[in-house]
Order: structure tokens, then C-alpha cells, then sequence
């Protein structure tokens, strides 16, 4: 609930100071957001936020966030875990070292590969656009997201387990082929 942001606080100012700012601006930021479709969906604005630190972490290309955000509604609409790397990440404070298999059959609160519904709390800090995108996510079909090699982290979006058995293939090809990162940023 800390807003992202740049803040203006005096050379003296106290800590709560600021965290009051980043508090007022996220209440701000919130309530100019439409969250009809959320309501419908029976989400509460507590879950919206959820959806929208999970959409920050995940995304750095500013057009998909509205489709992570489909993708997400998607597979909890239909009951199946959401499979996002970024919670397990966030509950072992792990953003470097790669996931081990040992570590995603771990069940945790926080390991969306197992756990149906939403992790139980947001797991960072989402801005404006992440909002937006969790409160109205594009409308498609799609069921997963893989990342896609050559890119700077953009994504493939994908609507069957075909298809998403494929990107993965290309992507840990890629993966193992340049010993790390088959991105291009």
C-alpha cells in the first residue's frame, strides 16, 4: 500500500512522513480506479491489489498487463492454480537464483503453482497501471504466458496446453542454449 512514486519530504522529515504520503497516494490512486468489473467477479479492492502486485512483478511490457490480468482471471475462474513464479519469489525473498523443482512442489501459502485462488496477501507494491490492468483485464481466452526468447521480456500468450507446452519447449531451449536469460534487454 506504499505508493510507487516520487515523493518531495524535507531533509529532517521522519520516516512516517513519508509512509503517510505513500498511503495517501495509494488510497488516491485507488479510488480513481473503476472496479465494477472486479465487483462482478466478486473480488474485493483488497484482491484487486493482489492481483495487481502480481501483475507488477510479472510484466515490464506496459501492453500486456491487461492480458497477465485475463490470463489470471482466467485460470481462477476456471479453479486452476495460476502457476506465477513471482509469489514463490516474493515468500523466499528469492529474485536471482532460479526455482528449483524441489521448491515448487513446497506448499506454501504463497506457491501459486499448487495453491488454487489467490496468495494472501499482494507481494509488492503495484503501481497505477497494474491497477487498472488487475480492476479491468483485456478479454480473451488466453490461459497462460511464457516468456519469449530474443525479447526484452515480453511475453507469448497462449490458450491451450499445446501451445503452452510449445513456448515452454522454445523457452528452456533458449534458456539452456545462452546458460542463463534468453533475453535481450
Amino acid at each position: 500500500f506504499l505508493f510507487p512514486a516520487t515523493y518531495d519530504v524535507f531533509k529532517n522529515a521522519k520516516v512516517e512522513e513519508l509512509i503517510g504520503k505513500q498511503l495517501d497516494a495509494f488510497e488516491d490512486n485507488l479510488a480513481g480506479v473503476d472496479l465494477g468489473f472486479a465487483k462482478q467477479e466478486g473480488l474485493t479492492p483488497y484482491e484487486v491489489v493482489i492481483v495487481a502486485s502480481m501483475i507488477e512483478r510479472e510484466i515490464a511490457v506496459p501492453e500486456e498487463r491487461e492480458l497477465a490480468a485475463s490470463v489470471i482471471y482466467n485460470r481462477l475462474d476456471a479453479g486452476t492454480p495460476l502457476g506465477i513464479d513471482a509469489t514463490i519469489r516474493f515468500e523466499d525473498g528469492n529474485y536471482d537464483e532460479p526455482l528449483v523443482q524441489s521448491r515448487l512442489d513446497t506448499d506454501t501459502p504463497y506457491n501459486t503453482r499448487i495453491n488454487t485462488g489467490l496468495p494472501p496477501g499482494p507481494i509488492g507494491n503495484p503501481g497505477l497501471a497494474s491497477l487498472e490492468a488487475a480492476a479491468n483485464p483485456a478479454k480473451t481466452d488466453y490461459f497462460f504466458y511464457v516468456i519469449k526468447p530474443g525479447t526484452c521480456n515480453e511475453h507469448a500468450f497462449v490458450e491451450t496446453d499445446a501451445e503452452f507446452a510449445a513456448a515452454e519447449a522454445e523457452y528452456q531451449a533458449a534458456l539452456q542454449a545462452e546458460g542463463g536469460s534468453p533475453t535481450e534487454c
